[in-house]
């Protein structure tokens, strides 16, 4: 077959075809097309059959589109259906192999307590999961009445709480641990402890707490406690009170202390023994069993006509923060009743404590006042202020006469010495004034001799004035408690030839040529303890320091910018320089003679102050020494040739 032909068959079967498509979408018939090829209607058919091709590919491209979203759709719905079902799985399995609510803790012991007896707390944990705890940790706490004793695994995070490492806790597995002390405290006090399991879960990172307590009733204490006092007073008068104690358990109980909290307006004066602190704890120490004791106090009580005072006496101990913890308590009121008689005394013109230096000149004020509605006669004034500081010989009373009794260390006052006191009617009143000096040198014989401090009291009485219970009675000023501050002592002395530290140079000093020195700072520390003391001294100009010095361990510090020399000394006793020898400080300076100060003496050491704390009166005290020359006549072989030479 030729090419031709070849064609023109193909031709054909692609002319049929497109008749039949044509057809198919109800083009015109084929039969007038082929007598009319050429005819518009023949155009127009082939048209629209290639459109209704057209259309027909694009709707079944539409269809398999859809098909291919709905099967896409269908497996995302399925895949996430899936996802959700495993998360849901995972949660629900994990849910039930953990849940706080099957770590179960508790605190089981006593619930009523003696004071002082040994008590033991089971603390109990369980771990009802499939999964196991990690890291589990016990924290207890308690109150600072208990006593824990000490255990193996037990940890302290502070004074009231420890910890105890668990580790791991395996599922359906449980634990104790035991925890055993003293409850140390007042009757009737209600008590907690306090505890806690941190802990985190084998299939979990999250960390989790499961807590319990558990209250304690302390129902008696060994400790007994017991306070005496009067049921009313006179205003401004004076009241006394005792305290017995007793230890009426089996055992010693360590380190007690016995704390008065007094009410206001209350002025102590005096006890027996004195206090250790604050005029109102007493250290008792050990009371063993079945030992007792007594405190004694007195002071001047003021108040309102009718108005109640509370005194709180407790025995205990101090905590770690400072306050006071009770082992018992006890308690004593008392009214007060209007004198008829106003007081008011005063030192320096202060009505409250003070505190003094040696060799201080103390004015003492008296003030009295008839408040009353009858005239009281055969007025007697006294005025009390015994101590071994003050220098009675020296006391100044040309004001107002009056009787001196050094030995019981009293002041009294008659109408024959002032005629006003023979009938002080109502509304009448006077005012007495002395000087009393504090002595220059205090009587410090042994080491006994320290914290020296004394207590002053006024007291007016005259037949005509009565307690409430009818009989005479005195009538008592505010009482002022005088502390002494300790006496600071610093001195200074320059050696050429001296037995510790060797110096050279020219003697006469010289023009240009160095010479050096050894200087001796000496401190006195009188009658109180010291605390944080230093000295602070400047080098002249021209003075150099040598950094030799003794003894060799002695806190010193130079600063070459100020030329200032600091010696730390921290705590100091008292009876320094005194019963003891004094702190020395040994040192070694050079210094060059200038043409200026040709014949004369060489300044060598400046302004030295000696500066501490006073544990006793808690105030800052200082002793300042002025400069040194070279004019040594402590040291014999120099004397007045520390002159420079012309």
């Amino acid at each position: 077959m030729s090419l031709r032909d070849v064609e023109r068959k193909i031709y054909r079967r692609e002319e049929n075809q497109g008749r039949k498509r044509a057809l198919s979408y109800g083009a015109v018939d084929p039969h007038e097309a082929e007598e009319n090829p050429f005819a518009p209607a023949s155009f127009e058919a082939k048209k629209n059959e290639a459109n209704a091709v057209w259309i027909k590919e694009d709707e079944e491209k539409k269809r398999e589109k859809r098909k291919k979203i709905k099967k896409i759709a269908l497996l995302s719905a399925v895949g996430l259906i899936v996802a959700t079902g495993l998360v849901w799985a995972a949660i629900v399995i994990r849910k039930t192999s953990f849940s706080e609510d099957q770590v179960k803790l508790s605190i089981s012991g006593p619930q009523k307590v003696q004071s002082g007896d040994l008590v033991s707390f089971d603390i109990d944990y369980q771990n009802l999961n499939r999964a196991s705890l990690r890291e589990a940790v016990l924290h207890i706490n308690f109150p600072e009445n208990f006593k824990p004793e000490e255990a193996l695994g037990f940890e302290s995070e502070g004074p009231n709480s420890r910890k105890y490492n668990v580790g791991t806790v395996n599922g359906r597995d449980s634990g104790k641990v035991v925890l055993k002390g003293k409850f140390f405290g007042p009757k009737d006090l209600l008590v907690y402890v306090d505890v806690s399991l941190e802990y985190s879960s084998s299939n979990f990172s999250s960390k989790f707490k499961t807590e319990s307590k558990t209250g304690i009733f302390i129902s008696s204490s060994p400790l007994f406690l017991e306070t005496s006092g009067p049921q009313s007073v006179v205003a401004g008068n004076l009241v006394s009170y005792s305290i017995k104690f007793r230890n009426s358990g089996q055992e010693e109980i360590q380190d007690l202390k016995i704390k008065v909290d007094y009410p206001g307006e209350f002025s102590y004066i005096s006890s027996e023994p004195i206090p250790s602190k604050d005029n109102n704890v007493w250290y008792v120490g050990g009371l063993g069993a079945g030992q007792d004791g007594e405190i004694k106090f007195n002071g001047t009580l003021d108040g309102r006509d009718n108005e109640t005072k509370k005194f709180k006496i407790a025995i205990g101990e101090f905590g770690i923060d400072g306050n006071f913890i009770a082992y018992n308590e006890s308690e004593s009121n008392i009214k007060i009743v209007t004198s008829p008689i106003k007081i008011e005394f005063t030192i320096n013109d202060k009505k409250n404590n003070i505190n003094v230096n040696a060799g201080d000149f103390l004015g003492f004020k008296i003030k009295y006042l008839n408040t009353s509605t009858i005239g009281l006669r055969d007025v007697v004034l006294v005025e009390e202020f015994k101590s071994p500081i003050l220098d009675y010989a020296k006391i100044d009373m040309s004001q107002t006469k009056g009787s001196l009794d050094s030995s019981n260390g009293t002041i009294t006052w008659k109408a024959a010495d002032i005629p006003g006191l023979k009938t002080l009617n109502p509304g009448e009143g006077g005012e007495i004034s002395l000087y009393v000096p504090v002595k220059s040198i205090i009587p410090v014989k042994d080491s006994g001799n320290k914290n020296f401090a004394f207590n002053a009291v006024a007291k007016l009485d005259s037949i005509d004035i009565s307690t409430p219970e009818g009989s005479n009675k005195m009538v008592f000023s505010n009482a002022i408690n005088v502390k002494l501050n300790s006496k600071l002592g610093l001195s200074s002395q320059g050696y050429y030839n001296d037995s510790e530290i060797k110096n050279s140079g020219p003697i006469p000093l010289e023009i240009g040529k160095e010479t050096t020195f050894t200087m001796h700072l000496k401190l006195m520390n009188v009658s109180n303890d010291l605390t944080d003391a230093k000295v602070t001294m400047a080098l002249s100009p021209g003075v150099k320091w040598k950094n030799v010095f003794s003894p060799e361990n002695a806190d010193v510090s130079y600063n070459e910018r100020s030329n200032e020399l600091v010696w730390n000394i921290g705590t100091m006793p008292a009876g320094i320089g005194i019963l003891t020898d004094p702190r020395e400080l040994v040192f070694q300076i050079g210094v060059i003679p200038n043409q200026n100060q040709v014949g004369k003496f060489v300044n060598l050491l400046g302004k030295s102050v000696f500066s501490a704390e006073d544990v006793f009166t808690k105030q800052k005290l200082e002793a300042i020494l002025e400069g040194k020359d070279s004019n040594l006549l402590e040291d014999m072989s120099v004397g007045n040739q520390g002159q420079v030479a012309q």
